[in-house]
């Protein structure tokens, strides 16, 4: 089984902390969806046939296509690749974009998920994130998802936002209860460099992150999501029994993907590549039939490295019996002798010979992983 991910490089705005390749203008979006056409075309062997069980339209903003392009893409691909009975497709959508005729358009497509990007209930956060939607429109976006029929639904929340008291954390996952939500993405916000965020804290315009109080909020939400009975089921990643997203999910089970469109990264098991970053370049090049990418041929060391980090970060946990039979012992007696400190400080444990993150090694997943990682 395998995922495609097409890349909708479009937005109305680039919000402060953002720093996946996008442009603010729809300038380039017919010749863009033309390129796309050929390039599924000229990828179409990328998977060497498998059965496609996960198609994820990424962005940018992807709400910003209408019905007939959302399926006239779905129906190219249908053309070159085979999909499963029941293929999840899901669209990422700004709350801005989510009005009842948009919903209607939405449904007469094949799109069954949805993810919308919320971020916060509270307007101040919005702002200072950059978003252009109001917690209003919040709101509103998700009820009129509801009532159109989408229940696969999932939204993005971001805490350790300056103006994010812990307080209205806790309102904001209260909020999602209430709505019922089945699916939660939540992310501590990071500044990343050259974003108009890092330039304003550099500048002294905004506040900067306090990570003590992204922590404290962490902590807040893993309490919330247990009480409130969603699965932890990846790091980032809570939902109702039966809900994970099963196209994220393949990315942290290591299964193939396809990425289309300008800086989408596909993988095959052996390596990564990542398509060129540069809307012009892109369609130029699918359009003279040449593909541009960069590519990374996997050794196994970086192989094991990279099951180390996703396998922690789920709830299936790093199986050290798969890492037996897939990589050999001495990577086995390696893990072993890296983890037997956080095991001692409680920040692993091991259950039928597969290590586990605590609640407490939560909190340092990416720093434990990077312990275990074998150097080149």
């Amino acid at each position: 089984m395998a995922g495609i991910y097409i890349h909708i490089p479009f937005c109305k705005k680039k919000c402060n902390y953002c720093n996946f390749f996008s442009v603010v203008s729809k300038k380039y979006k017919d010749e863009y969806l033309k390129a796309l056409s050929k390039e599924i075309e000229l990828q179409k062997n990328y998977l060497n046939g498998e059965i496609v069980e996960t198609i994820y339209f990424g962005g940018g903003t992807p709400s910003i296509l209408d019905s007939e392009e959302i399926s006239n893409i779905i129906n190219r691909l249908s053309k070159f690749f085979h999909f499963k009975d029941n293929v999840e497709i899901t669209l990422e959508a700004n709350p801005d974009d989510i009005n009842n005729k948009k919903l209607k358009e939405l449904k007469s497509t094949e799109i069954n998920r949805l993810s919308i990007g919320i971020q916060s209930f509270f307007d101040d956060d919005l702002k200072y994130l950059g978003r252009i939607h109001n917690s209003e429109q919040a709101k509103n976006s998700i009820k009129r998802a509801q009532d159109a029929g989408f229940e696969n639904l999932t939204i993005d929340f971001i805490y350790g936002i300056p103006t994010l008291s812990n307080k209205k954390w806790k309102e904001n996952l209260q909020k999602t209860f209430e709505l019922e939500i089945p699916h939660i993405s939540a992310y501590s916000l990071t500044i990343e460099p050259n974003t108009p965020l890092e330039i304003f804290i550099r500048k002294g315009k905004s506040e900067n992150i306090n990570e003590n109080k992204s922590v404290e909020q962490f902590k807040i939400l893993m309490e919330q999501m247990k009480s409130n009975d969603f699965i932890h089921y990846e790091i980032s990643n809570f939902c109702k029994s039966g809900y994970e997203s099963k196209h994220n999910s393949n990315y942290w089970k290591m299964k193939k993907y396809l990425g289309l469109g300008p800086s989408a990264h596909s993988y095959d098991l052996d390596s990564r590549q990542w398509n060129i970053s540069s809307i012009d370049k892109y369609i130029e090049l699918i359009n003279n039939k040449k593909l541009h990418f960069e590519r990374e041929i996997l050794t196994e060391k970086q192989k094991f490295n990279e099951y180390v980090l996703t396998s922690l970060r789920t709830i299936d946990g790093c199986d050290l019996d798969l890492i037996k039979n897939k990589f050999g012992i001495n990577y086995v007696n390696h893990c072993n002798s890296k983890a037997a400190s956080f095991i001692k400080d409680k920040k692993l444990k091991v259950e039928n010979n597969v290590f586990f993150l605590t609640n407490k090694g939560k909190l340092f997943a990416d720093g434990i992983s990077t312990i275990l990682f074998i150097d080149e």
